[in-house]
């Protein structure tokens, strides 16, 4: 028989190993009661999400004959390459081996764990002892739990007093470096020394600790839930000592290195892994509190169907081989948008804006990060009311509602990847009813500040990784240009025809004999739009006309020129025929 050392385990191994047993189990079987219990004792031990856990099981179901679907929507080397691999690692050993193993790590997870103490002291020597960073800092008037205070255990350090000189609250952490000693009377009133470790930017106060969940109840330190003694010294569980150094590492990100090296790897993504919350939610009186989550889901988080640990990676070289612009004109386009913040991409009709601005965005993220964007369009009747806040009708009356840019910043405070709202046709709106008091704060220099909104009693600010794209078509008519004092909070682009470009060429390689002829009839009547007083360059043809996705046939050629171009430059020269009617003919004859 094969033994798995499960001591050699990590914790992830370890609960992938428990998926992988009970998916080869049918439901009928009584070895497969424990499952859903024994995968939350896991959750819970190793700080994983429940829900996370059952899906590795359910990806597992689908390789056994269980009676069970599991996940079949793509092969498991596909959906997870660690759980493939952990299948191909175990695949060949019998139940009763990894019964024996899962039956250990079950055990494992269900022991209370090491301890960790929490020491609160109000001597000012002490205090400007630990708030210098001091090692061996002797605590004294101690008088419990002596019996199990070891060398190099950790403990939280915690300020008090009353109304001292100091700012009170748990201040850091430190390890044991001197057992108890100078112990008096019947074990009392004993010492220890400390060497501090770490310490955080600024004091937790129980109050920071509410949404916490996993941390009440400790004492001296998180919202009370039943009577604390006031003692000097606190033992904690394990549990509750990792859901308070996740705490300390939200409110203070600047300890993680010293955190890291503090704890163990296993302990580290413990205490970077799920743990539980409570978030604030407004509910009126006889209102379901099931509705206000339901609305502030749907105001506050990303669509969850949109799996992101899937993403694709994009990257600067896949923008440019996607848009046709060279690279000093990517780095020229990406260092505007760092600098302003906000750009409009501007353009003849087809010249590919709303494809570049997507691209521009997944190029800087890395990856395509679909909650990182929204896409809205303007029109003449936007208003500030359908774009930040405002009151809508509903089936009793009025209800005041957020825009998308309100929850796409609230959305993005919460989240430090870079944010992009993207507008489209954005000179078709009045950017100054749109924006109303915002306009000013969509300004690089301007994102710290904040105003109140009009229709909420509220502090509102654009988060600094908000970045706004527009798009505008310099071939519209009758559209008001957008004025000087909006113009210099923007920075422009102007996005040309790339007919003559090295990767136009390229996509369209292998399209009919006669596609070479009409692009340069194309490029002559580009040169006559641009010569044209009554139009000029942002009147131009664009090539993304042509960029179908495979090459063209004569077929695609004539549906480009009868129904796309010739409306177009109808629309040109409607008081011009014979300039028209010049163009349709050269147009019609290059594919014949």
């Amino acid at each position: 028989m094969n033994y798995i050392e499960i001591s050699a385990l990590s914790n992830e191994e370890k609960s992938a190993l428990v998926c992988l047993y009970y998916a080869q189990l049918k439901r009928s079987d009584d070895d497969y009661k424990p499952c859903h219990s024994n995968l939350r004792i896991i959750a819970e031990k190793y700080n994983y999400k429940y829900a996370t856990i059952k899906n590795n099981k359910d990806a597992y179901d689908a390789l056994y004959d269980n009676g069970r679907r599991g996940w079949l929507d793509r092969p498991l080397e596909k959906r997870s390459k660690f759980l493939y691999d952990i299948y191909l690692k175990y695949k060949d050993y019998s139940l009763d081996e990894l019964s024996i193993a899962v039956e250990k790590i079950i055990n494992e997870a269900k022991q209370e764990g090491m301890p960790f103490f929490s020491i609160k002291t109000k001597d000012p020597k002490t205090v400007d002892a630990i708030l210098s960073k001091q090692n061996n800092i002797e605590f004294d008037g101690l008088n419990v739990l002596q019996e199990s205070l070891k060398i190099g255990q950790l403990v939280f350090i915690v300020l008090g007093g009353d109304k001292p000189a100091w700012n009170t609250g748990l201040v850091g952490m430190g390890v044991i470096s001197k057992e108890p000693y100078d112990v008096g009377y019947s074990g009392r009133n004993f010492k220890i020394g400390v060497d501090i470790k770490l310490l955080l930017d600024k004091p937790i106060k129980r109050e920071d600790l509410v949404p916490y969940g996993d941390t009440y109840g400790i004492i001296g330190i998180a919202p009370i839930i039943k009577w604390e003694p006031n003692q000097a010294i606190s033992q904690l569980s394990e549990k509750s000592a990792v859901a308070l150094m996740r705490a300390m590492l939200e409110l203070s990100p600047s300890i993680e290195e010293d955190l890291d090296s503090l704890v163990d790897t296993d302990l580290t993504a413990r205490i970077k892994g799920a743990t539980t919350m409570f978030v604030p939610v407004e509910v009126n009186y006889k209102e379901q509190i099931s509705d206000s989550i339901k609305e502030l889901v749907n105001e506050s988080q990303e669509d969850i169907s949109d799996d992101e640990t899937d993403a694709e990676n994009y990257t600067k070289e896949d923008f440019l081989k996607d848009v046709f612009i060279s690279d000093e004109e990517y780095e020229i386009l990406r260092a505007l948008l760092d600098h302003k913040k906000n750009i409009i991409l501007q353009g003849a009709p087809g010249v590919g804006k709303t494809f570049a601005a997507k691209r521009l965005a997944y190029s800087i993220l890395g990856k395509k990060y679909k909650s990182c964007i929204k896409v809205v369009q303007f029109h003449q009747s936007y208003a500030y009311e359908d774009f930040i806040v405002g009151y809508r009708p509903t089936e009793s009356g009025f209800s005041l509602e957020t825009g998308p840019f309100y929850q796409f910043c609230k959305k993005a405070e919460k989240d430090n990847r870079p944010h992009f709202f993207i507008i489209d046709e954005i000179n078709r709106g009045n950017l100054s009813k749109i924006f109303g008091e915002l306009l000013m704060l969509i300004e690089s220099d301007k994102r710290k500040e904040t105003v109140n909104l009009l229709y909420k009693n509220e502090e509102f600010g654009i988060p600094q990784n908000v970045y706004i794209i527009g798009m505008m078509n310099t071939a519209d008519r009758g559209l008001a240009m957008i004025d000087y004092a909006l113009r210099r909070r923007f920075g422009f682009y102007e996005m040309k025809p790339a007919f003559d470009s090295v990767k136009f060429k390229e996509k369209i390689k292998g399209s009919c004999d006669k596609t070479e002829k009409l692009l340069l009839v194309i490029n002559d009547l580009n040169r006559v739009i641009t010569d044209d007083d009554a139009l000029g360059a942002g009147f131009q043809i664009g090539h993304s006309y042509f960029c179908l996705g495979n090459p063209l046939s004569e077929l695609d050629l004539k549906i480009i020129i009868e129904y796309e171009i010739i409306p177009l430059i109808s629309e040109y020269w409607f008081d011009e025929s014979s300039k028209f009617e010049e163009w349709s003919d050269k147009l019609r004859g290059a594919i014949k």
